[in-house]
């Protein structure tokens, strides 16, 4: 129970967007298609039927909490480093569940209304202030198999792991303002809108060979 008073805000937003499923669950027609997935000009280019986007919303959210809270009862790594996860987990746990179910949310509420003209725009906007949010846990992130920047070289050596973590944090705060500020420029452009995500995937991707040159610094 204690444990639990931790992950109080994710339990809160979790039982919040579970309400607003069950709110749309009973106002949209049987029949409606709901939107899943948009491609990178910002278009929505895959959709689901009312009860697969209810059933894959709500049980990807509901994994993400338990997998998270549960974490100590199948991380080798946790018991090594358990007062930093506590002192992660739980913000980690928020964040997530949180971005999910706006999304969700956003979804259904396009689904119901059938006005997509602001989606991306606030699509991206989530999306950049979760990276914004989770740049700033990237540091205090122990070594695990689980959660960070996961490649050969951070799982193999702590201060590789230290180092790199600290570069993502910036790198994600990077990338999330750039997202964010992708959403407020109305530009139609084709060719403005992928550059802008090529130079967020591209900052975000950093981290990824600079932990490999540590690796080999260190190693020399």
């Amino acid at each position: 129970m204690k444990r639990l008073k931790q992950f109080k805000w994710a339990l809160i937003v979790l039982i919040a967007h579970i309400m607003i499923m069950m709110f749309f669950a009973v106002t949209l027609p049987r029949q409606t298609a709901v939107p899943m997935h948009w491609n990178i000009a910002g278009e929505i280019d895959g959709w689901a039927s009312k009860y697969t986007a209810l059933s894959f919303f709500l049980g990807i959210n509901i994994f993400v909490f338990l997998m998270l809270y549960l974490t100590p009862l199948y991380s080798p790594w946790y018991k090594k480093n358990e007062e930093r996860f506590e002192r992660i987990l739980p913000n980690l746990t928020t964040i997530l569940v949180s971005f999910l179910g706006l999304i969700s949310a956003l979804s259904m509420y396009i689904a119901k209304t059938e006005n997509r003209e602001l989606s991306v725009n606030i699509l991206m906007l989530l999306i950049g202030f979760m990276f914004i949010a989770l740049g700033n846990l990237m540091p205090k992130v122990p070594r695990n198999f689980f959660i960070g920047i996961r490649t050969p070289w951070t799982i193999a050596n702590d201060e590789v792991w230290l180092r790199t973590h600290r570069i993502g944090g910036v790198t994600f705060v990077i990338s999330g303002i750039l997202i964010s500020l992708k959403s407020f420029i109305l530009i139609n452009s084709a060719t403005f809108q992928t550059a802008v995500m090529a130079a967020a995937f591209v900052i975000l991707m950093y981290p990824i060979a600079y932990s490999f040159v540590i690796y080999k610094k260190l190693g020399n």
